[in-house]
């Protein structure tokens, strides 16, 4: 896991309000900081208490959370923990274009963060579009994915990097899951088996609009991505296998699309049918 892949993953952590698979990424020696009140966790046991009591009063307290990921890229301090070029989080809350804090993490030899800082300190920052990273390795679950958050997180980190490992992807998807996408008021396309998936999912997911993914919760604490016109939610089956995905797009907005998203939906229109066309 690099550095980026974990500031992502604690990103859905917040967004969602949901710890679930914060121990996979997290060395036994993990320690919280923060530059305010010093080690709040001494090890991974101790960094997941202060986690999910973070993410219980984001909850409980219903406030949406926004993160992204910047570089610093100027340094006021001369004790300053990091120094220009350092990746990291904003977090904001109340979808407010002001942050309030920063979270950067230590990533050991082994893949596992060793250290999550959060820090109040003065830089200058610019944000990231990690889409034309081209030095970053493909994102892989970290472990099988068994919830909606799982999958909702996985379809993030493709839609901000388009760098993931879609064979890892697909080799969690069942056979009976199914794909529904849908354009403004356009008939929907759906792809009925695990095997359609495999064949188009990745031309629904090269999609870039001028924005970047965000987890949020309805209501009811369901999760649903958005990015930019486009919103995508997940449904697991009785037996926790992946059922669903539903993707629509929202044309009012259509002109933060590239011209690719009609493109998109011509050819994988036209080949669904070609083929049911020979059967």
């Amino acid at each position: 896991m690099t550095e980026i892949q974990a500031l992502l993953l604690i990103k859905s952590i917040l967004e969602s309000a949901d710890i679930h698979g914060i121990e996979n990424i997290l060395a036994e020696d993990c320690e919280y900081m923060s530059t305010g009140r010093g080690i709040i966790g001494r090890n991974r046991n101790e960094s997941i208490e202060f986690l999910s009591s973070m993410t219980e009063s984001i909850k409980a307290d219903n406030v949406p959370v926004t993160c992204k990921v910047m570089h610093i890229t100027d340094v006021y301090e001369e004790d300053a923990l990091f120094h220009e070029g350092r990746h990291g989080l904003t977090v904001s809350y109340e979808s407010s274009d002001n942050y309030v804090y920063m979270i950067f993490v230590d990533v050991n030899d082994e893949g596992l963060v060793d250290r999550i800082v959060s820090s109040q300190e003065n830089y200058s920052i610019e944000y990231d579009d990690l889409r034309f990273g081209d030095d970053e390795s493909e994102y892989a679950f970290i472990s099988a994915p068994t919830t909606v958050k799982d999958w909702i997180t996985a379809l993030s980190m493709w839609l901000e990097t388009a760098n993931v490992d879609v064979d890892d992807f697909y080799q969690y998807i069942d056979e009976d899951t199914r794909v529904v996408f849908q354009k403004g008021d356009a008939e929907s396309i759906t792809l009925e088996s695990g095997l359609d998936v495999e064949d188009y999912f990745d031309q629904l997911m090269n999609q870039h609009f001028d924005a970047v993914p965000h987890i949020i919760r309805d209501e009811e604490d369901g999760l649903i991505l958005t990015y930019g016109p486009m919103s995508a939610i997940a449904t697991l089956n009785e037996e926790g296998a992946l059922a669903l995905i539903s993707i629509y797009i929202d044309t009012r907005d259509e002109d933060e699309a590239t011209d690719e998203v009609g493109y998109i939906e011509e050819e994988l229109t036209k080949t669904t049918t070609t083929e049911e066309d020979l059967l």
